[in-house]
This record gives C-alpha cells, structure tokens and sequence, in this order.
C-alpha cells in the first residue's frame, strides 16, 4: 500500500503576518475599520508610507475611479489613478498585480526607495478599487515573497472587508430598531 504524497504546504500558511493580516481584515466591523486595517497592514506589516486606496466603478463600456483614502498621498497630485502609469494600470483592473521599482538609483542612498505597487482589490470575482503604494521605508529596499503574500491577502481579503463590513453594519442597525 503506497502512501498518498503529502500536499505542500504554501510559505504563506507559515508565516504569522499573512495569518494576522487576514485575521485583521476579516474581523474589520465596518468601512472605516477596514481602512484602519489596510493601513496597518501597509505601513507596519509592508513598510509601505504612501498608500492610496482608489476606488472603481464600472459603468456602461467605461471605467471611472476616484481617491476614496490615503496616507501620505497628496489628494491634489494623484485624485484619480489617470496620475499613474495606464498600462498597468489596464493590467491591475484585470485583477492582476504589478510591482515595479522606480529609480533604482535610489538603493545605495538613505532615501526611501521609491516604488510602484499597483494592487486590485477584488471583492465578489471583480476588481472594485485598486491600491497604490508609493514609498517604502529606508530600510526596506523592495518586496520579497512573504511581501508578496501579504499583499495576496490585501487583494483577496480588503474588498469583502471594506464592502461586507457596512452591510454587516446597517444589518446591525436594523437589528437594533434603526438606532445607529
């Protein structure tokens, strides 16, 4: 009798932050918890301090998007994702992920290194925002794979916490008699 092959466990069941991470998002109460939780996720876990969640919507053969949150973004500068590269941007919107280092002159200073990340947040098979990270902390000098892992969990679980969360919460109200 042969022994069935183990399955191969991925590195992202191993590591802690990606199990914390999804934790955090799927327990997020409501739209401003799940922004919370996106930035803390960003910042602590990604050492990301540009951050801009935008926001997409589908309508008749075209695609319109605005800013619905940053950290660290000026509003006036990037407002809509038209400020970014539209080619892959075109990519993210099909729900594919695009991480490209800028100016890679930058490694061998003490700035921060400058980099593109363009994230589809999907929520019921679609991409309804994308989330844009702009600037890494100095010590970090770009992604690696448990990095890619958290942001996997951002593009998979973000979108059900940010949209889920204000049903979850006007389900609530109701439960109550309408009393917020």
């Amino acid at each position: 009798m042969t022994a069935a092959p183990k399955k191969k466990k991925s590195s992202q069941s191993h590591d802690p932050r990606v199990e914390a991470a999804r934790k955090r998002l799927q327990e997020s109460i409501d739209q401003a918890d799940a922004l919370e939780a996106i930035r803390e996720i960003v910042t602590n876990l990604l050492g990301c301090e540009e951050i801009g969640l935008f926001t997409i919507v589908h309508e008749n053969d075209h695609t319109k998007n605005g800013l619905l949150w940053s950290f660290g973004i000026d509003p006036q500068k990037h407002g809509t994702l038209s400020a970014f590269e539209h080619a892959a941007l075109q990519r993210v919107l099909q729900g594919e992920l695009h991480i490209a280092q800028v100016g890679h002159e930058a490694h061998g200073s003490h700035e921060n290194p400058p980099i593109r990340a363009f994230v589809p947040i999907r929520h019921n098979g679609r991409t309804v925002a994308v989330l844009i990270m702009l600037k890494l902390l100095p010590q970090k000098l770009g992604f690696d794979e448990a990095d890619i892992n958290l942001v996997d969990v951002l593009s998979n679980e973000a979108g059900r916490a940010l949209y889920e969360g204000r049903t979850r919460m006007r389900e609530d109200s109701e439960a109550r008699g309408g009393r917020g």
